[in-house]
């Protein structure tokens, strides 16, 4: 996987060289998935331009994309917006004034985001798979949201597993996003939530489990993939090893 390309958008990286179960890849610069691109400088503009992104998926709510609006639109890239609001810091502003939070209850926040993740969000994460696997959405793709770990961290773990992925790799690509960035100066509450644990991925999937029975289900059934699609999908992102 390529690295860092621009400081300020510390968690882009490209998902090309990811390994399928069947001996393909995924093909270098196709998808990649990032952190959001509001903080882009002027200097840095020339190298992200220089990836040749052509469609960007971006997962923010209204809010976060009001306060951090993309530099990325004037390459005349196109835009896609599926919102999901944020809800974590809600919750932590909650538990705040309810007391100094433990690490159980903050654990407790991101199970729930993973738990609305597969149970509440379907349709978001349906719409992503039908726009990456469309020949209409130009490649190559970048799917963001503000840190590129928790909306954006599922959302790959999708793509992922649909291609064929072993789930020990999807989860080393999930864990990477870690130490990305700098917690000098961070609360140890925010700190905590700031950062992704196998746990997070493992909670959506026995959601998964206990209600569709397998993933394959959940992918073919609320997801909307079936074979042929899968198909198309792979045949626009995976070439031979």
């Amino acid at each position: 996987m390529t690295g860092l390309v621009a400081a300020s958008v510390p968690n882009l990286r490209d998902l090309g060289g990811i390994a399928t179960a069947s001996g393909h890849v995924i093909a270098p610069g196709r998808l990649w998935r990032s952190s959001h691109f509001g903080s882009v400088s002027d200097d840095e503009l020339d190298a992200l331009r220089a990836i040749g992104l052509q469609s960007v998926i971006d997962l923010r709510g209204a809010d976060e994309r009001t306060r951090a609006p993309s530099r990325l639109p004037q390459f005349g890239i196109r835009e896609l917006h599926l919102p999901i609001e944020p809800r974590a810091m809600g919750a932590l502003r909650e538990l705040r004034e309810a007391g100094e939070p433990d690490k159980s209850a903050l654990a407790a926040i991101m199970f729930e985001v993973y738990r609305r993740f597969v149970n509440e969000h379907t349709p978001v994460f349906a719409s992503l798979l039908r726009l990456v696997a469309d020949e209409a959405t130009p490649l190559p793709l970048v799917i963001h949201c503000t840190a590129g770990k928790d909306r954006t961290g599922w959302a790959a773990a999708l793509l992922l597993l649909a291609l064929g992925v072993p789930r020990e790799t999807v989860l080393d690509d999930f864990l990477a996003s870690n130490g990305r960035w700098s917690m000098q100066g961070v609360s140890a509450d925010w700190a905590l939530l700031a950062t992704v644990h196998a746990d997070y991925l493992q909670c959506a999937f026995d959601d998964i489990d206990k209600r569709w029975g397998s993933f394959d289900a959940y992918l073919e059934g609320p997801l909307g993939l079936d074979q042929q699609a899968r198909e198309r999908l792979s045949a626009r992102l995976l070439v031979r090893r």
